[in-house]
């Protein structure tokens, strides 16, 4: 509810409070992104060493060096093992998917916020006259049509993961 008032613009001012829980927030996501490129990056090598195992293995049945049986019974196991190696990949890619969008939803937040901050200081100076002033004017013009767009979409963003996460409604396209 506090960041729809927020996001929407209900707030004049943000307290300083949930700035920080906002830089929190989106650090503890950073965090876990970094997680989770780590996590990709072994499921990756992983995946890879599976992939040249299943290369190699028919080779040293051709060669001897293995049995037939003993290279069948291996190769089963290593294909288990890659297709769950896969399967992980897919689902950490997704959750990597929601946390990238979460920041970057956070990110959008932070910057509404500064443009705010910047906006509000625009206001009380007062205007010069002459293309000083034109270009305060032109200033706070863009700022307010920034502010306006990324509440928007902000706001959009916010509402549509959250009806993703109650109703497990499909993204809208």
């Amino acid at each position: 509810m506090l960041l729809r008032r927020y996001v929407s613009g209900g707030l004049p001012e943000v307290p300083k409070v949930v700035i920080s829980q906002l830089e929190q927030a989106m650090a503890t996501l950073r965090l876990g992104l970094a997680e989770m490129r780590n996590k990709e990056d072994q499921l990756d090598a992983q995946i890879n060493q599976f992939q040249t195992q299943l290369r190699r293995l028919p080779r040293q049945v051709v060669y001897g060096q293995t049995s037939l049986d003993t290279s069948l019974t291996a190769m089963g196991e290593i294909e288990e093992r890659l297709e769950d190696a896969v399967a992980n990949r897919r689902r950490l890619l997704e959750i990597k998917k929601t946390a990238t969008q979460e920041l970057e939803a956070l990110e959008l937040l932070k910057r509404v916020d500064e443009a705010r901050s910047q906006l509000a200081g625009l206001k009380k100076t007062p205007t010069p006259v002459g293309p000083a002033g034109e270009d305060a004017r032109s200033e706070i013009r863009r700022l307010e049509d920034f502010i306006a767009a990324s509440s928007r979409q902000a706001e959009q963003s916010i509402t549509q993961r959250f009806r993703e996460r109650t109703n497990g409604d499909p993204p809208a396209v």
